[in-house]
């Protein structure tokens, strides 16, 4: 028998190391005739595996056997079931991991959602100081004028430019506001520099230009985004998102503050930020590169911890990264992402905690792998997505 099949016995065994896992990815990745090699072998062994999956997609079941185990110290109730699934995806790998807990809280069917703040327009908008509003076409180049036909910025498909020119000391500040709906993400250079990359569902108040005798750039935050802030000593970079203040000189932050979350997750890339709640400033939190300062709203509390930044950022390269999510919050997650309204009628789901990454998939592709560790059905009616159990 030669290495290869030796690997995969092994690894339809569970008896892998790190290293082998490795070696066996590199050889499935490595060539089509692998990939479908592997796949056949995969469903020689498990019966049980779907056959009716997209071939070109290529999802391949890396474990089709469901184990359960008690905790070492035999906890009552708290048995876990353990199953894992590793998908590639043309290119792409995913890796499920699910637990379930034998008495899942009882949830609403439907997930909380975030309301459209302009439910008449299905694009980007632009809310200017005057009161107008003008929805942008991120697929077009132009120009972004005022009531009064003053050009006030530039936009390159989906990017808006702000021009660098300062108010005087006596011009009153005008501030802006950009919506991003669901499945949709978009790009804005604010006038000081500053690049802010809006994730979907989210609104960004900001000035049309900073006050040049004002003490600093202060910009208000509803959902995602991720800040790279030009560096100006004299005036710091101050956004708001609820009652949470992240106070900046120059720096390269992800900012989480979607308000139907728990938490508001600032997490710093390069530079330093200091976080705290507005009512008291003293009291802030400094972080370094490489950490994040979660907000609990409900607790009130403020911590730190050391974070992998990309699993955070990935948004902006359309991953999806799932790391240690609830079933909820996947749905909840896709909504946003795909512009989808997900029913849940499978709360013995709830209790499932998933890891994985997908790339550019789309929502029903997404639903398929996760429903290899965790059996499920689904009924898409447009953008309607009810799951059934």
């Amino acid at each position: 028998m030669c290495e290869t099949s030796v690997l995969i016995e092994k690894y339809l065994q569970g008896e892998l190391t790190k290293a082998e896992r490795q070696k066996l990815m590199e050889w499935v990745l490595a060539k089509e005739e692998n990939r479908v090699f592997f796949k056949n072998r995969i469903r020689e062994y498990d019966r049980n595996c779907s056959t009716d999956f997209d071939h070109e997609a290529a999802f391949l079941k890396f474990s089709g056997a469901i184990t359960t185990k008690k905790s070492k110290k035999r906890i009552p109730f708290h048995i876990f079931r353990y199953a894992a699934v590793f998908a590639i995806l043309l290119a792409s790998a995913i890796f499920v991991k699910s637990h379930f807990l034998d008495n899942p809280q009882p949830t609403d069917n439907r997930v909380t959602k975030e309301q459209p703040i302009f439910p008449d327009k299905e694009g980007i908008v632009l809310k200017l100081d005057d009161g107008s509003t003008q929805e942008i076409d991120s697929e077009s180049d132009g120009l972004v004028q005022d009531a009064q036909g003053n050009v006030i910025a530039n936009k390159d498909k989906n990017q808006l430019t702000f021009d660098s020119k300062a108010e005087t000391e006596k011009t009153r500040v005008r501030f802006n506001e950009l919506y991003v709906p669901n499945g949709q993400r978009f790009k804005v250079k604010l006038s000081d520099g500053t690049w802010v990359w809006l994730n979907s569902g989210s609104k960004l108040r900001f000035p049309q230009h900073f006050a040049r005798g004002s003490k600093s750039r202060e910009v208000f935050l509803e959902g995602e985004a991720f800040f790279d802030v030009t560096k100006n000593a004299q005036k710091p970079f101050i956004v708001t998102a609820e009652n949470i203040n992240i106070k900046v000189l120059g720096t390269r932050f992800n900012l989480s503050a979607y308000g139907t979350d728990d938490a508001i997750a600032t997490t710093l890339v390069e530079g330093a930020v200091n976080v705290y709640e507005i009512k008291t400033p003293k009291n802030r939190t400094r972080l370094s590169p490489s950490y994040q300062a979660n907000f609990n709203k409900s607790t009130k509390s403020l911590g730190k911890q050391k974070v992998n930044t990309s699993l955070y950022t990935a948004w902006m390269q359309n991953k999806l990264i799932i790391n240690d999510l609830t079933f909820p919050e996947i749905l909840k997650k896709l909504e946003r992402t795909h512009n989808v309204t997900f029913i849940n009628k499978a709360p013995h789901l709830n209790a499932a905690v998933f890891q994985g990454e997908f790339h550019n998939e789309s929502v029903e592709s997404i639903l398929k792998t996760i429903a290899l560790s965790t059996p499920f059905s689904y009924k898409i009616e447009q953008n309607r997505i009810t799951i059934l159990k």
